[in-house]
Formats: C-alpha cells, sequence, structure tokens
C-alpha cells in the first residue's frame, strides 16, 4: 500500500516520466505454456523490462517456434529481447561469436546481443576482440543494444573502446550487495550502462531496499531473485510482482532535475546542468530536466526549484552522497547563474555509441 501512495503522489507532481530502473531478467527459462515468460510479458507494460533470452546456450540449432511466440508477445507488450552468445573470457573463437549472432538475427525479432563471459582486465587484443564483436552486432543493426557481462568492476576502456553498450559490473548473492561498490569511474556516466544481478535473496522486503540502493550506485538496470545456485535464472522470484511493482514506484517518483537519478537532487546534478550546458538533442542526464532535448536557463530553474529534494526513503538516501551544505549550494548555484549569463558555447559530454 504504501508504494501505492508513493505512486500516486508522484504521478500527480511530475510533468514529465523518466525511467531510471530498468528490469534486466536472464530468462533462461523455456517458453512452454504457463512458464515465467507469460508473467514477464504482463509486467511489460508497467516497467522496462530486458529479457535476455538463452535457447540453448546461445540460439540453438534450429529456430524454435515457441521462442518466436514468447518473444513477439513479449515485444509486443512493450518489453525488449537481446540474445545470449557466450565468448568464453575472449578465448571462443570469432568465427563462432558472430555465427551465434547471425543466427540470432535470422530466426528472432530481438533488440540487441547479451555477451556472457566477458574479460574485464586487458591487453588491448581482448578489447579487440570484443570491439569486433560490437562492431559485428552495429553491422546488423545499428540500434541493437551490446550488453557486456564481465560480471564484475572491469576497465573503462572496455566502454571508451567501445566494446559494450552497457555493462553487467555486479552478479552475486544478496548478501554481498550491501557491501558492493562500484568503480569510480562509473559516476561519469549515465546509469542506463550499467547493470546489476542479485540472486539468493530470500526476503522481498530486502529487494525493495537493494532497488533504492541500486540508485545511488550508478545503476540503470538491475534484477533481484530469491532464486538460488547451481542455476539462478531458471524461473522468476517468487515476490517477481512486488519487485515490478516497487521499480514502477520508483521511476514514478523521480525528480525531473535529479540528472544522475540517484534519488536526491544535490550538487552532483548542477555539475551535470554545467557540464551539458547548451547541448542540444540532450539527455537527462546531461541536464535536459523538462525533456525538450535542450539543456538551457529551464533546467537550471527546475533544478534550482527541486535542490535538496530526495524521492528515496530516509533508510536508502543514508547510503547516498551526504547533501551539501546550504552554503555550498548558493556558491555552486553562483557559479551556474554566471555560466548561464555569460553564454557560454556549447559544452557536450561524451557519448558512446
Amino acid at each position: 500500500m504504501r508504494w501505492l501512495v508513493l505512486l500516486l503522489l508522484a504521478i500527480s507532481s511530475r510533468s514529465s516520466a523518466h525511467a531510471a530502473l530498468d528490469i534486466v531478467v536472464p530468462a533462461y527459462f523455456y517458453p512452454s505454456a504457463g512458464s515465467p515468460w507469460n508473467a514477464m510479458t504482463a509486467a511489460a507494460d508497467d516497467v522496462p523490462i530486458t529479457a535476455i533470452m538463452n535457447p540453448g546456450n546461445g540460439p540453438g540449432n534450429n529456430v524454435d517456434g515457441n521462442y518466436v511466440a514468447a518473444v513477439n508477445a513479449f515485444r509486443a507488450a512493450g518489453g525488449r529481447v537481446i540474445g545470449y552468445v557466450y565468448s568464453s573470457y575472449g578465448s571462443r573463437p570469432l568465427a563462432q561469436v558472430t555465427a551465434d549472432i547471425d543466427k540470432y538475427s535470422t530466426w528472432y525479432g530481438i533488440d540487441g546481443i547479451f555477451v556472457d563471459e566477458m574479460s574485464n582486465t586487458g591487453p588491448a587484443q581482448k578489447l579487440d576482440y570484443y570491439r569486433n564483436i560490437y562492431n559485428h552486432v552495429k553491422s546488423i543493426d545499428p540500434v541493437w543494444e551490446v550488453m557486456g557481462n564481465p560480471g564484475t568492476n572491469t576497465l573503462e576502456q572496455y566502454l571508451l573502446w567501445p566494446t559494450a553498450d552497457r555493462f553487467m559490473v555486479h552478479e552475486n548473492v544478496g548478501s554481498s550487495y550491501p557491501s558492493y561498490a562500484p568503480s569510480a569511474w562509473n559516476a561519469n556516466y549515465d546509469s542506463q550502462q550499467f547493470v546489476h544481478l542479485v540472486h539468493t535473496e530470500s526476503s522481498a522486503t530486502t529487494m525493495e531496499e537493494y532497488l533504492r540502493l541500486a540508485l545511488t550506485r550508478s545503476t540503470g538496470g538491475i534484477y533481484i531473485t530469491n532464486d538460488v545456485m547451481n542455476n539462478p535464472w531458471d524461473t522468476l522470484p517468487s515476490y517477481w510482482q512486488a519487485e515490478v511493482d516497487a521499480v514502477a514506484a520508483i521511476n514514478a517518483a523521480l525528480l525531473p532535475a535529479d540528472f544522475n537519478d540517484n534519488g536526491t537532487v544535490d550538487a552532483s546534478d548542477l555539475n551535470r546542468w554545467r557540464t551539458g550546458f547548451g547541448a542540444t538533442g540532450a539527455t537527462k542526464f546531461q541536464g535536459d530536466a523538462n525533456g525538450d532535448g535542450v539543456v538551457d536557463g529551464a533546467d537550471f530553474l527546475q533544478w534550482q526549484q527541486q535542490s535538496g529534494q530526495t524521492s528515496l526513503p530516509a533508510a536508502a538516501s543514508a547510503s547516498a552522497v551526504p547533501e551539501p551544505t546550504t552554503a555550498a549550494l548558493a556558491a555552486l548555484t553562483a557559479l551556474a547563474v554566471a555560466a548561464f549569463t555569460s553564454r557560454l558555447p556549447t559544452r557536450r559530454t561524451r557519448r558512446h555509441a
């Protein structure tokens, strides 16, 4: 009930919606009658969901009509599907990986590729290997997503090369999540580029706490389940609907001037606006609060009006970066106003494919 109240209040007070959290489900279960694919499809209209399909440690040997039907229904409901391939940490022959990608392209209507067992260290040959996979995917369809799974913190070079659009940088049991610390460089990029997977978490209450905690960790993709090893991805969690409802409420409650989507409007958001000031075709992360694609004075005014506000409960806010002092905010505001009134040249944040 508390989530329903929060959701209604958020919807009534916001002029535009922005989804900070995307549920990324390793959907390693067969789409038979009554399978979890049906529950995912039912929820796809309520929250953003990306499903990783995996017919047989990859696309399998032949097209499967049940997968065709499940994928089409899920995408028609608003979900996104990416196809699983494995890379053996850069040792699998590249031709085998690209052949699997081509099978997905021929057999299924999907939205991208998930590259599992991704290396997270150098040398440059590893980076080139994954960049070749990335370029092959983009040659099929430039808008297809490439999600890489090192499963842990990785090198910034993998993003800059680039080798993927999104990275799964945490995959572990629930008890490890409170102590997990993302790489510091993640905060310099849109949270949508990072994904966390948490399994073996029995408590639905803890699941909700972890969803809110994820916002403070530069994370846009999240999935939490009470499924356990050896395969924690062979069904949906028993608290699936509660997870969907919690993500929907969090997304609805986020404030337009919370540019980094960490649940609090503060100095870090002002810095995002200053960095992106003058950009066109801009995203929320670059400082576009009103969704018009331009970072300008109107966005700064929204930040000024919402400064100090939070959309996170107190327990989760305590894990976020502390609020700056009033004096510090005033000083930063003065700098921002000076930047705006002096009509700085257009400055853009780095863009990544």
